[in-house]
């Protein structure tokens, strides 16, 4: 592996550019490392207190009067991130949209129920309820690879 480094003031923001012959093991290794690099924590508020959470502990995000917020096993704590900030930082990991206000944690889903007129409601495994919106079902289907409308 050949590394190359070029730092120039013309440049905004940080690239990474890969360059292979095929996409192969080592390419995914390098584009997973990057990724886990930069999601390894969320921070969240509560009772005035900042407390570190590994996004792998979140059940979902979701807006509670204004505010985003996360829900773990055993508490809640906002955010002050936007809803597409955190959609954008949690890309290509566990993490999906589910409807306008709430994104949550594929790994955290106990089972879905699937309604007659097509929609979702997703059990988490604390037993907390979300709905997929209409819009959304499509790509969670996608995501989990469940075939059908």
């Amino acid at each position: 592996m050949k590394i190359n480094i070029e730092i120039d003031e013309k440049y905004s923001q940080v690239e990474i550019l890969i360059m292979a012959p095929k996409m192969n093991e080592e390419v995914q290794q390098i584009i997973n490392k990057i990724n886990d690099e930069k999601k390894k924590h969320v921070i969240g508020v509560k009772d005035d207190r900042m407390y570190i959470l590994n996004p792998k502990d979140i059940f979902c995000f979701y807006t509670e009067n204004k505010k985003i917020m996360a829900r773990t096993e055993k508490d809640k704590y906002e955010i002050k991130d936007k809803l597409y900030i955190i959609e954008e930082y949690l890309k290509n990991t566990p993490f999906i949209k589910i409807s306008k206000s709430v994104i949550a944690n594929v790994d955290k889903v106990k089972n879905l129920e699937v309604s007659f007129n097509g929609t979702l409601c997703i059990t988490f495994f604390d037993q907390s309820q979300e709905y997929v919106s209409r819009k959304y079902v499509t790509d969670i289907k996608s995501y989990l690879q469940i075939g059908g409308r």
